[in-house]
């Protein structure tokens, strides 16, 4: 093989290794965000389902409806925890929005989801800009694109660490 197409395959191979270090890490974040802003907001609607009673807007609503499609034409019961499980990191990520800044729960959410959060840096934009630089790194790592050449990579991956310890304390330590 020629020398090109050999330097871009060990970069592309050195690519997928750090995107596999990514992916756990990831995964663990995702998941502990959304359990974290499904169980505040449930509790913010008094145990209700909060799906039904917050002010969402339409496209996070076509988002609900699109994955209550998705389980019906798989068979699945439409279940709360289900459609939790369901949704996607963008469709939780858009609750730190500017689109829902007039919202009484966004300011909930940051406040009870980040808990841990230093109170000088628990503000929705601080918020806003870790959660969205973590969900587009989460986009590129799953969908096999370039990461290398970020020149503040190892930040990103402690960014998601920090993120994780303001959400739990107890969880934090077994996802190092």
């Amino acid at each position: 093989p020629n020398e090109t197409v050999s330097k871009q395959f060990r970069l592309y191979k050195k690519n997928i290794k750090l995107c596999r270090k990514f992916y756990t890490k990831l995964h663990y974040f995702e998941i502990i965000f959304r359990n974290a802003i499904d169980s505040v907001l449930t509790d913010y609607v008094n145990g209700g389902d909060w799906i039904n009673f917050l002010p969402l807007d339409k496209d996070s609503q076509h988002k609900i409806t699109e994955v209550k499609n998705r389980l019906t034409n798989q068979n699945k019961q439409i279940t709360h925890d289900r459609i939790i499980s369901e949704l996607t990191l963008g469709f939780w990520t858009t609750l730190f929005s500017k689109r829902y800044t007039q919202c009484k729960f966004q300011s909930v959410l940051v406040k009870k989801v980040f808990k841990n959060c230093p109170k000088n840096q628990r503000n929705i934009k601080n918020i806003q800009t870790y959660v969205n630089d973590i969900r587009e790194l989460r986009n590129r790592v799953c969908h096999y694109e370039k990461i290398i050449h970020y020149p503040d990579i190892n930040q990103k991956y402690q960014n998601i660490q920090i993120c994780i310890s303001w959400i739990s304390t107890d969880i934090a330590p077994l996802t190092k």
